[in-house]
């Protein structure tokens, strides 16, 4: 097993985890259809959970030439950025669907949409410091500070802090799309 093999593992199960606990959650919910008030917003929240964490799975690939540069500091970062992904899943869609009373997925919604999107955005910062660290150190790339992805985090820091239902669904569906556009059409190789 290679360096990159054995670094990735690690994270890979962290980020298996945050899939299964998405796949749990919403076969919890599909059991208990009856008794769920049914939302598209945290349906969408767990999509662009799902999509984040195949997104991360999918670049770490292009990763495997810096493998043997990485330091203790930035493997660290890798594993709190796959934590954070799982904790943004985790809090996506309820775990909670036990009982006789009815689920409310709005309700969720509005309970947990803070916590989504600042989890979101300090997994993005987490992310891109950490790859960024890496890309300086051991490939001597330059940084690039004027990419338009650098509004992704101010983006999701005010929307951890809007109400509006509209703005929120019209976040989760403008990541959801950004973030297939820019892996549409990538092969591995």
């Amino acid at each position: 097993m290679g360096a990159f093999e054995y670094l990735l593992l690690f994270a890979a199960v962290i980020l298996g985890l945050s899939v299964s606990d998405l796949a749990i959650s919403l076969h919890r919910l599909l059991n208990a259809a009856g008794r769920v008030r049914w939302d598209v917003l945290p349906l969408l929240a767990g999509a662009l959970a799902f999509e984040r964490i195949v997104v991360q799975w999918w670049t770490w690939h292009t990763a495997e030439g810096i493998a043997n540069g990485l330091t203790f500091g930035m493997f660290l970062g890798i594993l709190i950025s796959a934590t954070l992904l799982f904790l943004m899943a985790a809090v996506a869609l309820p775990d909670e669907v036990e009982g006789e009373g009815f689920v409310d997925l709005r309700a969720h919604f509005a309970r947990t949409y803070r916590r989504y999107w600042l989890l979101f955005a300090a997994q993005w910062l987490t992310l891109n410091i950490v790859s960024d660290w890496a890309q300086i150190r051991i490939n001597k790339a330059h940084l690039e500070l004027l990419s338009p992805l650098l509004m992704i985090f101010p983006i999701a820091v005010v929307l951890a802090f809007v109400r509006s239902r509209a703005v929120q669904a019209l976040g989760l569906v403008g990541f959801l799309t950004l973030y297939t556009t820019i892996e549409f059409g990538q092969a591995l190789s």
